[in-house]
Formats: C-alpha cells, sequence, structure tokens
C-alpha cells in the first residue's frame, strides 16, 4: 500500500547520499507540502505491472503445457508444467518490472524536488509532464 510506496520513495531518494530514515521523512514531508499524498498513494503503475506479469505467467504456462503435450505427458504433469511456467514467467517479469518501478518513483521524487530544474533543461518533457499530471490529479497538482 501506501507504506510500500513510501518506502520506495525513499530508497529513490537515498541515491542523493542521504540516510534511509532521513530520506524518508523528507520525501514524505515533500510530498506533504506539495499536498501529493493521495498521488504516491494512488499505486496505479504497480498495479498495471503486477497485472501485465500475471499476464506473461498465464502465457508461460500455457507454452508449458503446448511443450507437455507435445512430449506427451499425462494431464497431472501438465498441471505442474502450467504452473511451473507461470511461476517462471510471473518471478522474472516481476523482476524486470521492479526495475520499471524504481524507475518512476526515482522520476516522481526527483520532479517533486526540482520541477523548475526539469522544466528549465527539459521544457517540452516538463510541459508534457506537468499537462498530464494535471489531467489525472487536477486538485493534487497545484503546479
Amino acid at each position: 500500500g501506501a507504506i510500500t510506496q513510501q518506502v520506495r520513495h525513499s530508497i529513490s531518494s537515498c541515491s542523493l547520499l542521504r540516510s534511509f530514515v532521513e530520506a524518508g521523512k523528507k520525501v514524505m514531508d515533500l510530498f506533504r507540502a506539495r499536498g501529493w499524498t493521495s498521488i504516491i498513494a494512488d499505486m496505479l503503475v504497480d498495479t498495471v505491472l503486477l497485472m501485465i506479469a500475471l499476464g506473461v505467467g498465464v502465457l508461460t504456462g500455457i507454452v508449458g503445457v503446448i511443450v507437455g503435450s507435445v512430449v506427451e505427458q499425462d494431464n497431472s504433469t501438465l498441471v505442474a508444467a502450467f504452473f511451473v511456467g507461470m511461476a517462471i514467467g510471473f518471478f522474472l517479469c516481476s523482476t524486470l518490472f521492479s526495475l520499471i518501478s524504481s524507475a518512476v518513483n526515482a522520476t516522481v521524487v526527483l520532479y517533486a524536488e526540482a520541477p523548475s530544474e526539469f522544466q528549465e533543461n527539459h521544457p517540452q518533457l516538463s510541459n508534457q509532464m506537468r499537462d498530464a499530471w494535471r489531467k489525472a490529479y487536477p486538485t493534487e497538482f497545484r503546479y
């Protein structure tokens, strides 16, 4: 939930050479000051990545069943092949997606800390990001 998101945002902020606890407090204070506590509680990216990982798991489970049928295994072996394939696909995909989730969390923290620097260095990207956030969070996002 929101605590997991806070931990992830704290880890993202640790790259700025702060202690974990100090980073967590500063990030939470920053999000409170910006009015973004509901934004970090919204785990849309993590939910989407989880759904995709489950889909990949099911597909790899089906591949396991197909391979099992080709080598003419019995039904109990096919069920095991499905679950083994599903577990392998899900865990490999989840590992990859944890990198994407961390990158999103780091982006949110860095944008909260320094929106003007982002605007100065990448004005087009900054404008696109600000417009998208205003659409998604019209009351919380006040830039």
